[in-house]
């Protein structure tokens, strides 16, 4: 299954070992999480998540056949059915954490974001390490873009001149996006509905402007390094 819970490939294979599926795996991509339909789990499952250092998903209490047919009743081969099942169920299991990271708003790559939130990173350290990242790659751009001669030179303060002009506009609208925030935040603070629903509001509010204040950082000190 995809990060957004949508079955991107299935497969059964008679005696395969954990080698085998490895292989299986792979070809469909790199796995978050690993999951069984059975607790606790099968050593080979084990095998197969360390294989990949990929999180391991075990329910509290190994799934029954009525329960497997409930979430994967159109599935006609009962050991897909099963995988099926062990998948969905870990996917429910942080759903609400991957719809958030879905619905926020970041320049991020937002599947990144949810491999490292499953594989046991806070969402605040997977940001700032993501963020990080995108710093290195860029600085590693602009080393390799130091060209000698005049002309490349001049070509070079040509970009760099275009992408402080977008970086600018950039800046621009998350500042203004952050003062609505901040609006937004104060009618929250002093508004009239219930204090449940206030603080909820609260809190979701408080969370996007910190977002926002970090990338905002995170756009100047882009800026100033282009300037340099």
């Amino acid at each position: 299954m995809d990060l957004n819970g949508k079955l991107v490939a299935s497969a059964c294979e008679k005696e395969a070992s954990h080698e085998r599926i490895t292989e299986l795996v792979s070809g469909a991509g790199t796995p978050s999480i690993i999951a069984t339909d059975v607790s606790p789990a099968p050593s080979f499952v084990q095998k197969v998540a360390a294989r990949f250092n990929a999180r391991l998903f075990v329910p509290e209490h190994s799934l029954s056949q009525e329960e497997k047919r409930g979430i994967g009743g159109k599935i006609q081969n009962a050991h897909i059915r099963d995988a099926y099942a062990a998948a969905v169920k870990a996917y429910r299991n942080y759903e609400n954490r991957l719809r958030q990271i879905e619905h926020m708003e970041t320049s991020l790559d937002r599947d990144l974001l949810k491999h490292m939130v499953l594989q046991g990173h806070s969402l605040h350290n997977a940001e700032l390490m993501l963020t990080r990242k995108e710093e290195k790659k860029m600085e590693e751009v602009e080393r390799s873009e130091k060209k000698p001669g005049k002309a490349a030179r001049d070509e070079r303060l040509v970009r760099l001149a275009e992408e402080n002009v977008n970086l600018r506009k950039a800046l621009e609208m998350e500042r203004a996006k952050a003062a609505e925030l901040e609006e937004r935040l104060k009618k929250a603070e002093s508004g009239s509905f219930s204090e449940i629903a206030k603080d909820r509001e609260v809190r979701r509010l408080t969370d996007a402007l910190k977002r926002k204040s970090r990338y905002i950082h995170f756009l100047k000190k882009k800026k100033r390094r282009k300037k340099e």
